[in-house]
């Protein structure tokens, strides 16, 4: 392993590797779906920011309180949240809608601008 290179990088570059597949992915098949050009740079990155903004800004997010409560031998131990618990899903949620209304929001301008 490289040195120079902390090992908390690398989660945030595979989120990013893995946001930019699902943008490139809407790329494609917005570029068929609407018969124009194929422009995947813009889309890469709405989906690598997505997914790592989905997963990074989970824990502020407020969300209704969720209580567990498990036994360890004669110990209950009782665990509270405030927040979303399952961020990979929201990061996940993010990087295909990002996307996709920049993909939408696309098609309409061409379309306007098609018409006039």
């Amino acid at each position: 392993m490289n040195p120079q290179t902390s090992p908390d990088t690398l989660p945030y570059l595979l989120e990013a590797v893995v946001g930019g597949a699902i943008g490139a992915f809407i790329a494609i098949a917005a570029s068929f779906l609407g018969k124009r050009a194929l422009k995947f740079f813009p889309d890469i990155l709405l989906g690598a920011a997505g997914y790592i903004g989905g997963v990074a800004l989970t824990p502020y997010i407020p969300w209704h309180q969720n209580t567990i409560q498990y036994r360890v031998g004669d110990a209950v131990i009782r665990s509270t949240t405030r927040h979303i618990q399952y961020p990979y899903r929201v990061g996940f949620i993010a990087a295909v809608l990002l996307p996709v209304i920049y993909e939408v929001i696309r098609y309409f301008v061409e379309r306007r601008s098609a018409k006039a």
